[in-house]
């Protein structure tokens, strides 16, 4: 699986995975030849194409004249219509260009093929712009998604984590055969909720309702909306799936306040979030003790901030917070991955790798065991397994820029697969940076995409202005010591990886030992003095499995 790019210009698409042009929804028919010259055109923007590229590229094995190529530009013109007049130029006695002003591409993931039928939850619209309505349609849209996914006969695609403001994809570039999505209105304790089933491929509208109720009618309206979801595709939750949702809910809509927004912090990824998130989380435990998600979503946050980013938190820490939560809801699959990363830290390989895989039995679309379970086999430099479980993060959400980007590390350097994962990392991290100004993340990875897809002078720009929002920032600073190393600075790469490694742990050995990107420094005297001794003290006891 490789990511496809889709072109938009001069009011049609050209969708290069489907092979199809459109004009608004309208399919646009082209020959074969000429839908290959015009992606070649769209390809290369800007810049003029002589005829012989262009026959080269259209016709590699056949001898034509320059009649063949006249043919499919009347054919494409022709197609395009007056919408696209003076968009493909002739330049005389030299070719052809595209104007690249109004040519726009963005990368997409193409679907998993699965026997299950695919939905996607997309964003509940507020009809309000208040934050606050924000908020609480965030958390409807991530709860259906959630209820959805305790369903074994669904794929689920996960609600994209995204800021207020954030544009939504539209279903079909999810590839899902349906989609729920709907709108959100607060009046005081009044809750307004309008919800819809559509078959993505046919544009039917399969169910459709609206909910008058109480805000403390939460539960019941999302309860509501899942099980018309499963009847209308002919599914059901069976009685143990009905039960472990039931399990991780909380009868305080103050606790749920408390829990929603934690999650709207910490998917930020940077350090500040992820503390504050903590804190929400931790209250949100302390209104409902009883509340397992709030318990399990705090141990997350401290497996973030203890593995990226040189946090105090200790395994023994996590594992406790994840056997409270394991107490109240044992189906709850991302505690059983907070265990996973704590028996990871304690030397415990086999007991972190058998709670990842529990993760995973229990909930498939899990993303937070797909990325841990991924780091764990890229640390022991299983990098086939390690982009299997990547791929699939990339899959679950599709505008988070995570997952791309650690499929791009697994990546070998001389495949051709490595530029359009880094063109798709770029894109996604772009727009987080956007969205986050405050957050070093996105830019320091971004970064390692700008290396890969030759674009130094702009990586050396992004990683300067993460390191600015952040100097200390560990993961900053390794993927900085990674840009420096790529293009030949040995002694800045250092300076950066000794900044790196005096913060993290000796955990992080594997992941040192085997980054490619750091290759460009193995040869230096200081290299392996520094990751044999380089390591801080750690608090936490290391313990043989029994």
């Amino acid at each position: 699986m490789r990511p496809e790019r889709i072109y938009e210009f001069a009011g049609h698409s050209l969708d290069l995975g489907r092979g199809r042009l459109q004009r608004g929804q309208e399919d646009v028919a082209l020959r074969p030849k000429s839908l290959a010259l015009l992606t070649y055109l769209l390809e290369n923007p800007g810049r003029v194409v002589d005829k012989e590229e262009l026959i080269a590229a259209v016709w590699p094995t056949s001898i034509v004249t320059d009649d063949s190529l006249s043919q499919c530009l009347k054919d494409i013109r022709a197609a395009l219509g007056a919408a696209a007049e003076g968009f493909i130029r002739t330049v005389p006695r030299r070719g052809y260009i595209v104007d690249a002003d109004n040519v726009q591409s963005r990368s997409r993931l193409p679907m998993r093929q699965s026997e299950k039928p695919s939905i996607a939850v997309l964003p509940f619209r507020p009809l309000a712009n208040d934050r606050e309505h924000h908020w609480f349609a965030e958390g409807l849209t991530e709860d259906i998604a959630t209820a959805l996914t305790r369903s074994r006969q669904l794929r689920v695609i996960s609600r994209p984590a995204r800021s207020l403001g954030a544009a939504s994809p539209p279903a079909e570039a999810l590839g899902v055969r349906y989609a729920v999505d709907g709108s959100v209105r607060l009046a005081g304790e009044r809750l307004r909720v309008s919800a819809r089933l559509v078959d993505v491929v046919s544009g039917t509208i399969l169910w459709a309702d609206r909910f008058d109720r109480y805000l403390s009618d939460v539960f019941a309206i999302q309860d509501e909306i899942t099980a018309a979801t499963v009847r209308h595709l002919e599914l059901e939750l069976l009685p143990e799936e009905r039960r472990a949702l039931q399990l991780s809910r909380t009868a305080s809509m103050e606790a749920y306040t408390y829990y929603r927004h934690g999650w709207q912090l910490a998917r930020h990824w940077s350090k500040a979030y992820l503390l504050v998130a903590r804190r929400m989380f931790m209250q949100a435990a302390a209104l409902d003790p009883a509340f397992a998600r709030a318990h399990s979503a705090a141990a997350l946050c401290d497996c973030f901030l203890l593995e990226w980013l040189a946090g105090s938190e200790t395994p023994q820490s996590i594992l406790a917070l994840a056997e409270k939560a394991l107490a109240l809801d044992p189906s709850l699959a991302e505690a059983h991955v907070t265990r996973g990363l704590a028996f990871q830290r304690l030397g415990r390989l086999d007991e972190g790798r058998a709670a990842y895989a529990k993760a995973l039995a229990l909930d498939p679309s899990c993303y937070e065991a797909r990325l841990f379970a991924g780091f764990l086999a890229r640390m022991e430099g299983e990098h086939d397994i390690a982009k299997a479980h990547f791929l699939e993060a990339a899959q679950l959400r599709p505008d988070d820029y995570l997952g791309p980007y650690f499929v791009l590390a697994e990546v070998d350097f001389s495949s051709p697969e490595k530029l359009v994962w880094a063109q798709l990392t770029l894109e996604l991290a772009e727009r987080a940076a956007v969205l986050q100004p405050e957050n070093p993340a996105p830019l320091s990875r971004g970064a390692i995409a700008l290396v890969h897809l030759g674009r130094a002078s702009e990586a050396f720009a992004w990683v300067q202005r993460a390191l600015v929002l952040d100097p200390d920032d560990p993961v900053t600073c390794c993927n900085a010591a990674c840009i420096y190393s790529a293009a030949g600075d040995q002694e800045t790469a250092m300076q950066y990886l000794e900044a790196y490694v005096r913060q993290s742990s000796e955990d992080m050995m594997g992941l040192i030992r085997h980054d490619r990107m750091l290759d460009g420094i193995r040869g230096h005297p200081g290299y392996e003095r520094l990751v044999a001794t380089g390591w801080r003290p750690r608090s936490f006891e290391r313990t043989a499995a029994p």
